[in-house]
């Protein structure tokens, strides 16, 4: 009997082994191509900062007046534009699959970089920056959702995390970019996504979705071409169609608000979504300058530098984060991440309480330090980890749509933190909205701890299965719905 234990044992070790094997390199490639998606986003979301400076100081004979409220409707309605083309990414992506999405989506993009850099006018310039915001919503969810599916449970973490990756270096492009003339840094940046385009024409669609979509036979020429001509695909295919074996449709959405199995990971990604932006990074990066003009940076070119030095420390930490993800999992690096930005918060907001209201001197110090450390926390967790949570928890069923609906809370809660955050300090201080968003930063350890499950080491089809088994054992009686939150 023990013989036969060991045999049984290191058969499943052998198809393991099997399953995890075969060359990284395309996926490598593949994710590589992906990620300019999010490089593409993170242009388009930092080239607010440097563009609107220069088209204030612009004096030329087709200058366009931009005014507090000009700029402010340049920077937020490209979160408008996101929040209008996240429906239609989801419903898009669930009829047409992650590569066709992908290569529409850099149409948008390039479109309105260029409607901005020939504007005549401030209603082309907000046009453009609507037309960028709903592509920036088809790649924040199809380069996630992408790369997850096509990476071994080994590299997930990794490669998820280069969504985040992407987006931060696309923003110091942006920063890096920013000595040019005001037109011609919409014509530059709009490099990246002609390029995204082009590669995105010879990577192949998901398995998951040519599964989804009833073609099986394409589904295992794109796995053996992700995993390499030699490897074994049997097993991790077999596992994808176990996964939809119950019902090989998208769910409908009367489906995802009933069924625990889809609606608790949704509620988790809007959560995870909804930390990450009342946490106040929008509102640290609009305060940034003002920092570093207090502590002494006070000539153009120095500014310059104190952006490049805050979005490369951005990139690093990112970079950081996408080798340690995989190590020591979601829930570690997210609740140390909610910690220490939590702190570093509070001493932002001392900074603020005495300087300004008790007039204690030149404490510029704090403020700088304070920032510095809450942008690497935020990098190291916060940033990335949302966006690997909402391709790793939504099954393939509902994974279109509620990814669409995910990205649009996201956009919507950046939104509001941005465009209300001065209300926010008008009506009680700037110590007080800082030392509130603490309190949301402290509480991302609660999430991390008593809501969110492992999902460092398990394949996509095996975490579908962890809320599934819950789902059955409720349907039994034996559980709530609070029972399928617990960490494994």
């Amino acid at each position: 009997m023990e013989d036969n234990n060991e045999n049984i044992e290191s058969t499943r070790l052998l198809k393991d082994r099997n399953y995890d094997d075969g060359s990284k390199i395309p996926v490598f490639i593949y994710s590589g191509i992906m990620i300019l998606g999010a490089v593409s986003t993170g242009t388009v979301l930092g080239l607010s900062a440097p563009m609107i400076p220069l088209m204030q100081k612009d004096n030329s004979s087709n200058a366009i007046h931009v005014g507090t409220s000009e700029a402010s409707w340049i920077g937020s309605l490209l979160m408008l534009g996101g929040m209008v083309g996240g429906g239609f990414a989801g419903i898009f992506m669930q009829h047409f699959g992650r590569k066709a999405t992908a290569i529409v989506s850099g149409v948008p993009y390039i479109g309105g970089l260029l409607l901005i850099s020939f504007a005549t006018n401030i209603w082309m310039v907000y046009a453009g920056r609507v037309i960028t915001g709903v592509a920036m919503a088809f790649t924040s969810l199809v380069v996630p959702t992408y790369v997850s599916e096509i990476s071994t449970k080994g590299l997930r973490g990794l490669l998820g995390s280069g969504n985040q990756l992407g987006i931060t270096f696309g923003v110091f492009l942006a920063y890096a970019a920013g000595q040019l003339p005001w037109r011609m840094l919409p014509l530059f940046l709009g490099c990246v996504p002609v390029v995204f385009v082009f590669a995105c024409l010879f990577i192949p669609e998901t398995p998951q979705f040519l599964i989804l979509d009833n073609k099986p036979i394409e589904a295992s020429i794109s796995l053996q071409k992700v995993r390499g001509k030699n490897t074994n695909i049997h097993r991790e295919l077999e596992g994808i169609r176990e996964s939809l074996s119950a019902n090989t449709q998208s769910a409908s959405w009367v489906e995802i608000f009933t069924t625990p199995s889809i609606r608790w990971p949704l509620f988790l990604s809007v959560l995870a979504m909804f930390l990450q932006q009342f946490s106040g990074i929008n509102c640290i990066m609009f305060y940034f300058h003002t920092i570093f003009e207090t502590a002494g940076f006070k000539t153009t070119a120095q500014l310059y530098m104190a952006s490049l030095l805050v979005s490369g420390m951005q990139v690093l930490f990112t970079a950081v984060s996408c080798l340690l993800i995989d190590r020591t999992g979601r829930r570690v690096l997210l609740g140390f991440s909610g910690g220490v930005m939590a702190l570093s918060m509070v001493a932002f907001g001392l900074y603020f309480q005495l300087t300004y209201a008790e007039h204690k001197g030149n404490l510029n110090w704090l403020a700088l330090s304070s920032m510095m450390v809450y942008i690497v926390a935020f990098s190291l967790g916060l940033g990335p980890i949302p966006w690997v949570l909402m391709a790793e928890l939504i099954p393939l069923r509902g994974r279109a749509k509620c990814g669409g609906l995910v990205t649009t809370f996201n956009l919507f809660f950046a939104f509001i933190t941005t465009k209300e955050f001065q209300d926010l300090v008008n009506a009680t201080s700037r110590q007080a909205t800082f030392w509130m968003f603490g309190g949301v930063c402290a509480t991302i350890i609660l999430y991390a701890v008593f809501l969110l499950p492992e999902t460092k080491g398990r394949t996509l089809e095996e975490i579908e299965q962890h809320f599934q088994r819950h789902e059955n054992y409720e349907s039994l009686g034996g559980a709530t719905e609070q029972d399928i939150a617990p960490a494994t």
